[in-house]
């Protein structure tokens, strides 16, 4: 289906985005004295779990922004956590009571009072074809007891080549009630060249069939952004082009969508400009879909369509936000900096100036 461009005079609902909560201050008083938050989620009660590096703890908010708890202090012992700087660290939240912690090392499940559920360190850097890597950072949760994860790959035969193919992988972990990882299945969602800029890492091998390694220190911009449903469907788009692909786990696609006309694909990478950050989905089915702003803007833009297909409107707030939240009733949550470095986690909500709500749409097809 096409739906209609960005920017058009057809938003007659009047979408924006009011502040509904701002947590954060500058006179370092705890718990909302925040040092270095690397990411934040919100459970089915609206409770705020803020995971703050340098701090060294996940801090616990109820909706109204009242502190709860601190959850996962720094440590090696029952329920704690290693916490590093440099590492990309998150958290989910996967109903009904389970918080996951992951840097692509480590990864810790805790229950909603900080209890340890089960954890899994591993070193091993290799992924085979067909296999779940044990190390994959968990970055999503459908309502059916699985988790997702992004995992980055190459090639070996890349080796000692400056630049080298990149494989980016969905990999979909169902979760047994014991709180277990069982095997489950990959979806390659994109394949683009690196610019290798460390040394290589070591070759493995184990004598049953070529391995591919996780990525070593590279650069490359990524082609495509992608959301996974609570259903476990995922939402891919080519970030220079306003086309949207709902995909089953197989990869058959089920819808598109396209704003307008969808700009042709790039010939090359040096015409590859995004237009598109990324893409969130709410429990609506609800798509966020997050404009690329230049780093100097300080404003964050979303075009929200409906659980149809149908563009509701384009919406923007006066903060360049990150590690953002998109949640139900048109909810949506990030971390912002302000001039002096200080962390703020804030809460907007989507509303119309005509009151239409924010639900899930009877649809024609």
């Amino acid at each position: 289906m096409t739906t209609v461009r960005p920017g058009s005079d057809n938003d007659t609902e009047g979408w924006r985005l009011v502040e509904e909560l701002k947590l954060g201050t500058v006179t370092g008083d705890r718990p909302q004295s925040f040092a270095d938050i690397h990411d934040l989620t919100v459970d089915g009660s609206g409770r705020i779990y803020v995971l703050d590096v340098g701090s060294k703890e996940v801090r616990v908010f109820d909706r109204r922004g009242g502190f709860v708890r601190s959850v996962a202090p720094e440590g090696g012992g029952p329920g704690e956590w290693q916490y590093r700087r440099r590492a990309n660290q998150q958290v989910v939240w996967q109903a009904p009571n389970r918080l996951w912690i992951t840097d692509g090392r480590q990864r810790m499940i805790l229950d909603t009072l900080g209890n340890e559920l089960s954890r899994l360190a591993s070193d091993r850097n290799y992924f085979r074809a067909g296999e779940l890597p044990t190390s994959a950072k968990v970055i999503g949760a459908d309502a059916r007891g699985s988790v997702f994860a992004r995992v980055d790959v190459i090639d070996i035969r890349g080796f000692g080549q400056s630049v080298v193919p990149q494989y980016t992988y969905v990999a979909r972990l169902p979760v047994s009630a014991a709180h277990e990882v069982l095997p489950g299945d990959t979806l390659l969602i994109e394949t683009r060249n690196i610019t290798m800029s460390g040394g290589n890492p070591q070759s493995v091998g184990d004598g049953r069939g070529q391995l591919t390694l996780e990525r070593p220190q590279g650069t490359a911009t990524a082609r495509f952004a992608w959301t996974v449903e609570r259903d476990g469907t995922l939402w891919l788009v080519q970030r220079a082009r306003y086309r949207f692909d709902k995909l089953t786990f197989k990869g058959d696609t089920i819808r598109t969508v396209r704003m307008g006309d969808a700009e042709p694909w790039p010939a090359n990478e040096s015409e590859f400009t995004p237009v598109i950050a990324d893409l969130d989905s709410s429990p609506e089915g609800w798509l966020w879909v997050r404009r690329e702003e230049a780093e100097t803007e300080g404003a964050t833009t979303w075009h929200v369509l409906d659980n149809c297909g149908r563009y509701r409107g384009t919406v923007t707030v006066p903060v360049r936000l990150r590690t953002l939240h998109v949640g139900g009733g048109g909810e949506v949550y990030g971390v912002a900096s302000d001039a002096l470095d200080i962390d703020y986690v804030y809460r907007f909500r989507l509303v119309s100036t005509s009151g239409i709500p924010v639900s899930a749409e009877t649809c024609s097809f």
